[in-house]
């Protein structure tokens, strides 16, 4: 995947200490060709899922809607519409030109009502939920619902768990292998507000059959790894794993036996993975060949979108570290209660040492940290489970967040995902 970069540009800003190992410029004021996509199978009834099939070349960029988001250039995605739905993919090159597709799945049965959004009442100043909801809330094993939210007055926004910061309207399709409750929180500097919803998971992988899902896709290093499991009731056997990068089939990784219920994570040891300016599309394909029988073959493929450049005005950060926090739990101790929480660097470069802080909500005027802790560093995809050990938590306050790298002394693709917060009830 290569990007349009002014060549001048470039050389001046590499002035600085640039990495380049392998760069191409290149231009081009072609289009993207969109090969194929489409439904299969086309017609579904209300419960049943379909498979959205996609082939692309020629595209820095694309990216599906009704939820969807930026996917490689060749895939599949499972989705489970409760109506009948049209899906609009949109393909962008390097220069800015773009194509799109469609493709259209009828639901045979379903009547679903349209929500009508009513405003969350809020106290005055504090952040205003105006609706968050789910569509469909009662999902099957193996489906998806898309959650819709729109937020008023806030300065940070985060969906738990598993979605992370978010902007203020949206939405974003997950696929909950259980009943889960989601909970969005916004945050201004008057305090915060929080509303959460439940998505019911209903009926489970067909008796005495296993299934293999994929649930994250990582980096250790110049190694991709990726997390596997078998969410049926009976033993997976071996089976065989594919990773590709752009729509090209990079590398395979066999997986041993899995029990019912167990997950592992899996590492392409035989791919060394670099970057391609300005990002790569990543998709990892399990039991690929298909000799393990599943109750469902259509939750096999799991992808996300990875970006190794991000401009900055006129600036061009390359190989540059992103941290965040991914989840706050409380531990209950013979000397006490404690706050631990996992830090990760998502970024391509390594990260130092920083300071992270904590947060008891809500807090008035500048809302001073009440413990503080230091993080050695971090690698690219490294994460690591820290705790505020000098704290002792009692309980008071509505919820409890914690802000990383509190000095700014780590240079990061994004200083806007740098904090977490979460209800007292929930960690």
């Amino acid at each position: 995947m290569k990007k349009l970069i002014p060549l001048l540009l470039l050389v001046v800003m590499c002035t600085a200490g640039c990495d380049l190992t392998g760069l191409t410029v290149t231009t081009t004021t072609e289009s993207p060709v969109i090969s194929s996509f489409e439904a299969d199978p086309p017609t579904v009834a209300a419960g049943e899922s379909s498979t959205l099939r996609w082939q692309v070349s020629g595209a820095t960029k694309v990216g599906i809607d009704q939820g969807i988001g930026n996917v490689a250039l060749t895939g599949s995605r499972a989705v489970m519409p409760s109506a009948t739905i049209i899906y609009t993919l949109t393909a962008t090159s390097a220069s800015g030109a773009s194509a799109t597709a469609t493709a259209q799945v009828i639901v045979s049965g379903a009547t679903t009502p349209t929500p009508t959004p009513t405003p969350t009442p809020t106290p005055t100043g504090l952040p205003v939920v105006n609706y968050f909801t789910a569509n469909p809330p009662i999902i099957s094993a193996g489906g998806s619902t898309t959650l819709s939210w729109n937020v008023s007055n806030a300065t940070s926004i985060t969906i738990d768990p598993g979605v992370g910061a978010v902007a203020s309207v949206g939405t974003t399709l997950v696929s909950p292998a259980t009943s889960t409750n989601y909970t969005l929180t916004a945050t201004n500097s008057t305090g915060y507000y929080y509303m959460t919803i439940t998505v019911l998971v209903t009926g489970a992988p067909a008796a005495g059959m296993p299934d293999l899902v994929l649930t994250d896709i990582l980096r250790s290093g110049d190694t991709v790894t990726y997390t596997i499991k078998n969410q049926g009731d009976a033993v997976a056997g071996a089976s065989t794993s594919t990773l590709l990068v752009d729509g090209a089939v990079v590398a395979n990784d066999s997986v041993g036996s899995l029990a019912p219920g167990e997950s592992k994570t899996e590492a392409f040891t035989g791919h060394v993975y670099s970057c391609t300016l300005p990002g790569d599309g990543l998709e990892v394909r399990t039991d690929t060949g298909g000799t393990v029988v599943e109750s469902s073959e259509a939750n096999n493929s799991y992808s996300e979108s990875w970006s190794c450049i991000k401009i900055v005005g006129p600036l061009y950060k390359l190989k540059l570290p992103d941290l965040v926090i991914e989840d706050i739990w409380l531990v209950q101790k013979i000397t006490g209660d404690f706050i631990y929480y996992k830090i990760k660097n998502t970024g391509n470069g390594d990260a130092g040492a920083t300071i992270s802080e904590l947060y008891v909500f809500p807090c008035f005027d500048s809302c001073p940290p009440v413990a503080t802790d230091s993080v050695d560093p971090l690698a690219a995809g490294e994460s690591r489970t820290e705790q505020f050990a000098t704290y002792k938590y009692t309980g008071g306050g509505w919820s409890v967040g914690v802000k990383v790298d509190t000095s700014g002394a780590a240079a990061e693709w994004d200083e806007d995902n740098n904090s977490l917060s979460k209800p007292k009830a929930d960690i």
